[in-house]
């Protein structure tokens, strides 16, 4: 049995047992709210298939790292100025004669703003400001979980964005059939026969809720992996491995291979998946790349010539990191991944001043480590990269999106943090070939901010300054939905009750805002 039958097979052997069309959970959580309405979206192929890697950061990280823009007016009336935990750098510019913390594009240099600098000075990258949450401005972290990661206001059972963009390439598979390539070229002829295009390198995530009214294939729930490609299908360890075969490969004849498919299937992609996934653990222990551009901000000048080997630093965030973008490079079918769970908590509500710069540090270290492992991934020609996997695919189609629960308040609190919040940064990154707009989506900050409330009080906020661009939270997910083809993704973030009207994706063409210096 060929692999596109296989899967096809273990696919809707698995919709029928273990993700029925209909739940009787479903009316002790379900209000009113009309179900999600895939069939009603427009959906127009995209020529490439995007990957789209979602890191999420749990407990909701401060804005600051990203956003120093109003810092001197912040300073002036927090409850304790940051002058006196972070010295007067702080409030001060980099060109300033006397030094200062505080980059071209307004990031804080020592918690990540360095290496935010550099990604957006070489087109790696842009940040939203003003992802503000108007229509429901909970600060609970479990409802602005969920509301981010499944991109609705119905938070109890609506679908998470990685199922809704399974639902959509299943339900609408015809328009991306025999239309839209892989990033190796490879032609979508069955979207069954997608190879892990749904992973979790964190575990159950709520980016894969299921979706109560709709069924959809098993190979596209999300599978779980760790940054070592541990791999779930092998039976390598299993003293009865050669028994089980055995008894599987007793099954001959066409009416026993028949009558035994979902076993039959089920075991040849248990060996199938097992080689791949040693080949993906094989290219993550693979020698990375050379890059031709310095991976030092402050080094721009100094070391702008002469390859220069690309290293992973040495923390927490650089195992899933890295591995999520192996996937992603090597496995051009890996359409949706995320990331989040093993990222850290950043609930600062105290002690951010010591925790808040070291961990940005390490976490923008790895992300910048990763959009030059994506950029100069394997050998590369005119955009083309050869990966260690000898597969040969270009990487402008790849998406991170880095994001949280909601953002913090701005006034430093008697406990040295930050209280919860309705303001975020969003970090976007790569995928200029599926970005409205290009190349052009990239290298910008966009969004103005001010500060908000009562001078000495733990009530201060940043707020788009009227006339900003801003966004919901949700429009994030609208903009993942509107990658893969979906030219009215508004109605997948959409319920009845709260969201009739639901969120479009991010105007990805406004313009950006000018450096400082």
């Amino acid at each position: 049995m060929n692999r596109r039958l296989f899967l096809k097979s273990i696919g809707a052997a698995g919709a029928s047992v273990f993700i029925p069309s209909s739940l009787n959970l479903m009316s002790m959580y379900r209000a009113a709210n009309a179900a999600v309405d895939y069939a009603g979206a427009s959906v127009v192929a995209p020529a490439v298939m995007p990957q789209v890697i979602n890191i999420f950061l749990y407990g909701g990280p401060s804005e600051l790292s990203g956003n120093l823009s109003n810092i001197v007016d912040i300073n002036n009336n927090s409850q304790n100025p940051y002058e006196d935990a972070f010295s007067g750098d702080i409030i001060r510019y980099q060109n300033d004669p006397a030094g200062g913390l505080i980059t071209p594009n307004a990031f804080w240099s020592t918690a990540g703003g360095n290496d935010m600098q550099f990604m957006l000075d070489q087109q790696h990258m842009s940040v939203y400001r003003t992802i503000m949450k108007r229509k429901d401005s909970t600060r609970s972290h479990r409802e602005s979980i969920l509301m981010s990661l499944k991109g609705s206001l119905d938070i109890e059972t609506s679908a998470g964005v990685g199922t809704r963009v399974a639902a959509i390439l299943y339900q609408h598979r015809a328009a991306f059939e025999g239309t839209t390539t892989l990033a190796d070229g490879t032609p979508v002829s069955n979207v069954e026969d997608l190879l892990l295009p749904f992973v979790s390198f964190e575990g159950e995530t709520r980016a894969f809720a299921l979706d109560p009214d709709y069924s959809i294939p098993l190979l596209f729930k999300g599978l779980t992996l760790d940054e070592n490609f541990n791999n779930p299908y092998t039976r390598s360890n299993n003293s009865n491995d050669a028994a089980i075969t055995a008894l599987v490969d007793k099954v001959v004849t066409a009416a026993e291979q028949q009558r035994f498919a979902g076993v039959v299937n089920a075991f040849e992609l248990r060996e199938f998946l097992e080689t791949r996934i040693g080949s993906l653990q094989s290219s993550s222990d693979a020698a990375l790349p050379l890059v031709t551009e310095p991976q030092d901000y402050t080094a721009l000048d100094a070391n702008a010539t002469g390859p220069i080997a690309l290293t992973y630093p040495n923390n927490r965030y650089s195992g899933n990191i890295r591995a999520a973008v192996t996937l992603a490079i090597e496995n051009p079918g890996s359409l949706f991944i995320t990331i989040g769970g093993d990222l850290g908590g950043w609930d600062d509500h105290n002690n951010g001043v010591d925790n808040y710069p070291t961990r940005m540090n390490q976490l923008f270290a790895a992300l910048k480590a990763a959009m030059l492992h994506i950029k100069y991934a394997g050998t590369q020609t005119a955009g083309v990269v050869q990966t260690p996997g000898g597969i040969v695919r270009r990487t402008d189609n790849i998406v991170l999106n880095m994001f949280g629960d909601f953002g913090r308040l701005v006034n430093l609190n008697n406990s040295e943090g930050w209280d919860h919040g309705n303001n975020q940064n969003l970090y976007t990154f790569g995928g200029a070939a599926v970005r409205p707009g290009g190349a052009d989506a990239l290298g910008k900050v966009v969004g103005r901010t001010v500060r908000s409330g009562d001078s000495g009080a733990n009530n201060q906020v940043t707020v788009p300054e009227p006339g900003s661009y801003e966004a919901e939270p949700m429009s994030i997910a609208a903009s993942v939905y509107s990658y893969f083809g979906v030219q009215n993704p508004q109605i997948l973030t959409a319920d009845t009750e709260l969201n009739p009207a639901g969120d479009v994706a991010l105007d990805e063409t406004v313009a950006g805002e000018a450096k400082l210096f």
